[in-house]
């Protein structure tokens, strides 16, 4: 199974490395020794394929079509398990958002209550100096 995961990862690679020789971004050095990696494996998976066969006819293609079946299924574990990690990740963000909103409707809630006895305090004071001023105005008119 190894083999075919470096086999899927050289073809996904190759255009790129290709491209890349083109503009002669990388040197013939890493080109070939791609070149060489490549062929290794494709004789490594030949083997294996002969091998496969010498206990059942055409089991070699066989095989591989379990083993890439295999490498797909892995991939989608790993998938999975990441968007489980992102969802559980994006639910706890959305959680504390939630709970910092809530907190922050406290504390305007608490600020207006504040400002609201303030004003209340500041209005008794008012009306009660009010109350002084006016007997002595009341007085003095008299």
């Amino acid at each position: 199974m190894e083999a075919v995961r470096r086999l899927v990862q050289i073809q996904q690679e190759k255009p790129a490395l290709q491209q890349l020789m083109r503009m002669g971004s990388i040197g013939d050095d890493l080109w070939r020794d791609f070149s060489v990696a490549e062929q290794q494996t494709m004789m490594e998976l030949q083997e294996v394929s002969q091998e496969a066969n010498t206990y059942k006819a055409n089991w070699g293609q066989t095989i591989f079509s379990t083993a890439a079946q295999m490498l797909e299924h892995e991939k989608q574990k790993v998938l999975q398990a990441e968007m489980k990690t992102m969802r559980e990740a994006e639910e706890k963000r959305k959680q504390i958002q939630e709970k910092e909103l809530k907190l922050a409707e406290e504390r305007e809630q608490e600020r207006r209550l504040k400002e609201a006895k303030k004003a209340e305090e500041d209005l008794l004071k008012m009306e009660e100096e009010e109350k002084k001023k006016s007997p002595k105005n009341k007085k003095g008119k008299k």
